[in-house]
């Protein structure tokens, strides 16, 4: 499992693998790798049907363009409203389905061997620690030592998952308050 995030997120390994089955283990061996894997493939699958194309045989070139087409007919921000961590590896080429990574894509007219993916790796790394940290047998502390030792929490994200953090925060008290 950690070959496809290892993909997706330009992880260098083993360091990468051998963390994430330090975070997997602190869970009990519950998948949360596994479970969030599942999620990146249904939701892109979702959108790829959306955008009229196969899912077993759609390249990435072609995932590429619809992606920015998408923008370009204006009906992206529901499209893609919640993939901001969705990323695929298709003919061995890092596909964002980030809005922010399609709309800068499209913005500069990036070609498909030029385009941009930071944004969409920030958010995945960003939902992979969350996982870990948010499940009920993980230490906080112990959960971020092991990713930032892995390369899941670079000083260059730490504005966002303080964002990230304070929004769930909100949403967490709006729920217990209603």
């Amino acid at each position: 499992m950690s070959k496809f995030l290892q993909s997706i997120l330009g992880a260098k390994e083993p360091l990468f693998s051998n963390g994430l089955a330090q975070l997997e283990k602190a869970t009990g061996n519950s998948g949360v790798d596994t479970r969030l894997i599942a999620d990146i493939i249904e939701k892109a699958h979702v959108i790829m049907r959306k955008l009229g194309l196969d899912t077993k045989d759609t390249t990435g070139s072609e995932l590429y363009y619809a992606l920015i087409s998408a923008v370009k007919n204006d009906n992206a921000e529901l499209l893609f409203a919640d993939a901001d961590y969705v990323l695929l590896n298709v003919d061995n080429k890092v596909i964002s389905f980030n809005l922010i990574d399609i709309i800068e894509n499209s913005h500069h007219e990036l070609s498909y061997e030029n385009q941009i993916v930071s944004h969409g790796q920030r958010s995945l790394r960003g939902e992979l620690v969350g996982r870990y940290i948010d499940h009920k047998r993980t230490n906080e502390v112990t959960t971020k030592e092991i990713a930032s030792l892995i390369g899941l929490l670079p000083e260059s994200d730490a504005w966002y998952n303080d964002v990230k953090y304070k929004q769930k925060q909100t949403k967490k008290l709006s729920k217990e308050s209603v």
